[in-house]
């Protein structure tokens, strides 16, 4: 079984655990390679969908691993026991948790819901599909720290990822005040300072997208088109920061 470039980029952002929770795992095969390169002993496989949870099941007992993966239906990390107090602080189900290929607001809904189980947990892998600069944000907000973050290019579409410091994460750096916050919600910190060239090929892809829109828009006079218009100069104009980050290499 081989994982997809996306999903291999993001089991590759996981630290090994005990356990962990794949939440929205829709065939399992993430589940399967995190048991098989043991990176978990044990993972907990979760989807709102009863369909595509018993497609997971079936791949996970045609594997042999029924034993390491369990699969629960449930709405986000609801199906999740609680954290418990232990000696040292709250204990989590799971160690760490892994959201992919879900819309930016999904991700957050998610979160929000099981706030609790996801702060007991050293660490939180996440791919949002949409409204990135949302998700970094809230992440900023919880005080937890994004330590390393990745971008493919897979099939046309560009997929950001990050890996998420929960427990002991200290010193977050105060993005909203800075010059550059707007551009490390929108682009990511990480990528930028490590001149990611995925993120290099998303921003020209961006550049050319948006000043076609322009150049069409341009052609209408409409009060709506004007506004549309200040609303794409500003894109452009974010675009070109983030672009300057890359101007050794362009």
């Amino acid at each position: 079984m081989e994982l997809s470039k996306r999903l291999q980029a993001v089991a590759d952002l996981l630290d090994a655990h005990p356990c962990i929770a794949d939440i929205g795992c829709d065939h399992g095969f993430v589940s399967i390679y995190l048991i098989r390169s043991h990176k978990a002993k044990r993972c907990i496989a979760m989807d709102v969908n009863q369909g595509p949870l018993e497609r997971a099941a079936a791949h996970i007992k045609q594997e042999g691993l029924s034993t390491y993966i369990e699969t629960r239906l449930s709405d986000g990390a609801k199906a999740l026991n609680p954290p418990v107090l232990k000696e040292g602080g709250l204990k989590a189900e799971a160690q760490a948790a892994l959201i992919a290929g879900m819309g930016g607001r999904l991700t957050i809904r998610i979160l929000q819901d099981s706030l609790e189980k996801f702060q007991a947990m050293e660490e939180v892998i996440l791919q949002p599909q949409s409204e990135i600069w949302k998700v970094r944000e809230f992440i900023e907000d919880q005080g937890w720290r994004i330590l390393k973050e990745d971008m493919i290019l897979e099939e046309g579409k560009f997929y950001p990822m990050m890996k998420v410091l929960v427990k002991g994460a200290k010193g977050i750096p105060p993005h909203k005040k800075e010059a550059d916050g707007d551009l490390f919600y929108y682009y990511g910190e990480y990528l930028l300072k490590t001149k990611n060239k995925v993120l290099l090929n998303f921003l020209k892809n961006e550049k050319r997208l948006y000043e076609t829109i322009l150049q069409n828009l341009q052609e209408n006079e409409t009060p709506k088109a004007k506004v549309r218009i200040e609303e794409i100069k500003e894109m452009l104009n974010r675009i070109e920061k983030g672009l300057e980050w890359f101007a050794d290499e362009m």
